[in-house]
């Protein structure tokens, strides 16, 4: 079992495949695998792909709080991770959370990121955003139709911990809520690199609106709106979703290779 100790913090990876570099993000909640495990597969046929999961989560090591800023963590984290590894001028692909930390990289550390594919993702956390992820608390009260994702929970994160770190999920997107909710509204203009942005038209947690400040504030961003879909639209049109995802990364890779795609 992979891992790597940076920062302070075990962490659990995955590399598979051959190719130029593509790093996988899960998104809060999740790990590479319960959110992109498809995709990894499907990438690792002409990519090598890197995937993490983030600490307190999955396979990584556990934790008792998040932080305040900890998706500024997570990006230092996949920073610290990747320069273990070696790896450089890579393409990110982002789920939410991770949408989130790949353009904090995308920001910060230009000659990592060579292209972004940000889904489902924001540079704010707004009064709607946060009134859903209240509404995940407390877990005994979940709809039985939400049963199919607290089996998921539980085999990605362990029972009884995957309660525990969704309180402090909870908690800590709370407090950055009461700070001003704000990412990087105002340093999304210094990302270079090309940027794809993916968002169902649907999304209740993360109101479409948001994709719409992320085009308009990311200088040539493009856009995708899947309409029917919400939040997790990459495995409700996982087909289209998937063309899409390489198509973008082909066109990156074959410019950098010199080609004209």
């Amino acid at each position: 079992m992979p891992e790597v100790t940076v920062n302070g913090v075990r962490l659990y990876y995955e590399v598979v495949g051959d190719g130029d570099p593509v790093v996988v993000l899960h998104g809060g909640m999740g790990t590479a695998r319960l959110d992109f495990g498809p995709q990894m597969d499907l990438l690792a046929r002409e990519f090598r792909v890197y995937a993490v999961d983030q600490r307190g989560y999955g396979r990584s090591e556990h934790i008792e709080r998040f932080p305040e800023d900890y998706l500024r963590q997570q990006a230092d984290d996949t920073v610290a991770w990747l320069d273990a590894l070696g790896v450089r001028d890579a393409l990110v692909l982002g789920f939410s959370d991770g949408g989130i930390v790949g353009l904090y990289l995308a920001i910060e550390q230009p000659e990592l990121v060579r292209g972004l594919l940000a889904v489902s993702a924001s540079c704010e956390l707004d009064a709607d955003n946060m009134a859903v992820l209240e509404g995940w608390l407390p877990v005994e009260n979940w709809p039985e139709r939400w049963g199919r994702w607290a089996r998921e929970l539980a085999e990605a994160h362990g029972e009884p911990y995957w309660r525990h770190l969704l309180v402090e999920f909870v908690a800590a997107n709370r407090r950055i809520f009461e700070r001003g909710g704000n990412y990087h509204c105002d340093r999304l203009h210094l990302i270079r690199c090309p940027v794809l942005i993916v968002h169902g038209g649907r999304d209740r947690l993360i109101s479409p609106k948001h994709a719409e400040t992320l085009r308009r504030l990311i200088p040539g961003a493009e856009l995708v709106i899947f309409p029917d879909c919400g939040h997790n639209l990459h495995k409700e049109r996982p087909d289209e979703f998937n063309g899409l995802m390489l198509r973008f990364f082909r066109r990156i890779a074959s410019r950098a290779a010199g080609g004209t795609g």
